[in-house]
C-alpha cells in the first residue's frame, strides 16, 4: 500500500482534547504536591550501646606502723572489757546459787524439824518426861506480865491536862437560869470557873477554860474535867441550899475514877462551903452532853454549886471560896497525898 495512502496515528492532540477538565486539574495538583514534599530523610543507623565501665575501685592509702599498733590495742582493749564482764556475769551467777542453796537447805531443816517435833509429841508418852521438867515447860510456856514498878519521879503537873467548863458561856449567849433582878448562872460560873483556872495553874497544872458547847470538847483527853454551874433561882416557898454532884449515869469506861472524883469534889466542896449534898440528881446532870462528847477516858463531872436564891450570898459575894473547895476536890482525885486534910466530919450522903 502506498505510503500516501497509510492511515495516519491518532493525533495526541485529539485523545487530551477529549480528557475531561477535572480529570487534568487532579493530576496537575498530584505532580505539584509531589515536588512540594520533602523527600523522606533515611532511616538513621542503629547504633550499639557502649558497654558499662566497671566501678572505680577505691584506692587505699597504705595505713602507718603507728595506726596499725593503735587498732591492735583496742581490739586487745575490747577484748579485756569483754572477759571481764563474762567473769562477774559468773560470780553474780555463783553468788546467787550459793544463798538459793543456803535457803533451800534452811527451809529443808525447818521442814523436817517440824515434823520431827510433830512425831516426838504424837508418839512419846507422857511418862517419858520426868513431873519436874514438864512443870518447868508449863512455867515457861505460861504469859506472865512484867512487873510493873513504880517510878522514882512523880509526873510534873505541867504535863497533866485538867479541863474546867464555865456552864452555858459561850457564843450562843445562853444565860442559863435568871434572877428576877438580873442575875444569871452563866455570869457565876464564869466566876467560879475563873477562880478555879487560877488555882490549878498555881499548882502548876495545865488548865483549859472551856465554853459550855466548846469545839474542843470533842474528844477532850485530860487527867480530869469538871462543869461547873448553879442551881435555879425559883422560890419554892421554904428555904432551899445545897450542892448537887454527879457524874455520867451510863459511862462505864472510866466508872471508877468518875466515883473517885465525885466523892473527893464532894467532900472538899462541903469542908470549903459548909452547904449540904442534896442526892436528888435530875436526867440533865446523869446524862450531860459533855460526857458523850469527851475522850471516854476522861473523868468527869458535873457540879451545881448552889441554889442562886438561898446561897446567893456565897455564889456572888465570897466566890472563891467554892472555888477552893472545887480545885481541891480535883486535888484530892489527882494528887491524893498533897490535898488539904480534911476535917473530922464527912460529907452528908
Amino acid at each position: 500500500m502506498p505510503e500516501d495512502q497509510r492511515p495516519l496515528p491518532p493525533d495526541n492532540e485529539d485523545e487530551e482534547a477529549n480528557v475531561p477538565a477535572s480529570v487534568t486539574f487532579m493530576e496537575m495538583m498530584r505532580q505539584a504536591a509531589r515536588r512540594a514534599a520533602p523527600e523522606p530523610e533515611p532511616p538513621p543507623a542503629p547504633q550499639e550501646e557502649a558497654p558499662p565501665e566497671p566501678p572505680a575501685v577505691p584506692v587505699l592509702a597504705a595505713e602507718t606502723p603507728e595506726e596499725l599498733r593503735r587498732k591492735h590495742a583496742a581490739a586487745l582493749e575490747t577484748q579485756r572489757i569483754q572477759r571481764v564482764k563474762r567473769r562477774r556475769a559468773r560470780r553474780r551467777r555463783h553468788t546467787v546459787g550459793v544463798i538459793g542453796g543456803l535457803l533451800r537447805s534452811f527451809i529443808v531443816v525447818a521442814v523436817a524439824a517440824g515434823l520431827m517435833a510433830t512425831i516426838f509429841v504424837w508418839w512419846t508418852p507422857m511418862q517419858f518426861i520426868s513431873a519436874e521438867v514438864r512443870s518447868e515447860l508449863g512455867q515457861v510456856q505460861s504469859p506472865r506480865e512484867a512487873p510493873i514498878l513504880p517510878t522514882t519521879q512523880p509526873t510534873p503537873n505541867w504535863l497533866r491536862k485538867i479541863g474546867v467548863v464555865s456552864g452555858h458561856r459561850g457564843p450562843e449567849l445562853d444565860p442559863g437560869a435568871v434572877c428576877p433582878d438580873g442575875l444569871t448562872e452563866a455570869d457565876i460560873n464564869f466566876n467560879v470557873a475563873q477562880l478555879v483556872v487560877r488555882e490549878l495553874r498555881g499548882q502548876g497544872f495545865s488548865v483549859d477554860l472551856l465554853d459550855e458547847f466548846d469545839p474542843r470538847l470533842e474528844n477532850y483527853q485530860a487527867a480530869a474535867l469538871v462543869s461547873i454551874h448553879a442551881n435555879t433561882c425559883q422560890d419554892f416557898g421554904e428555904v432551899v441550899s445545897g450542892y448537887l454532884v454527879a457524874a455520867a449515869a451510863a459511862r462505864v469506861t472510866a466508872r471508877g475514877d468518875d466515883d473517885v472524883l465525885v466523892d473527893c469534889l464532894a467532900q472538899y466542896y462541903q469542908q470549903a462551903t459548909g452547904l449540904t449534898r442534896h442526892s436528888g440528881l435530875t436526867e440533865d446532870m446523869t446524862n450531860y452532853h459533855t460526857f458523850r462528847e469527851i475522850h471516854p477516858l476522861t473523868p468527869a463531872v458535873i457540879i451545881e454549886l448552889g441554889f442562886m436564891l438561898a446561897d446567893r450570898n456565897l455564889l456572888t459575894q465570897t466566890p472563891e471560896v467554892a472555888a477552893e473547895g472545887v480545885a481541891n476536890g480535883v486535888l484530892c482525885f489527882l494528887q491524893p497525898g498533897q490535898a488539904p486534910p480534911l476535917e473530922a466530919t464527912e460529907a452528908a450522903p
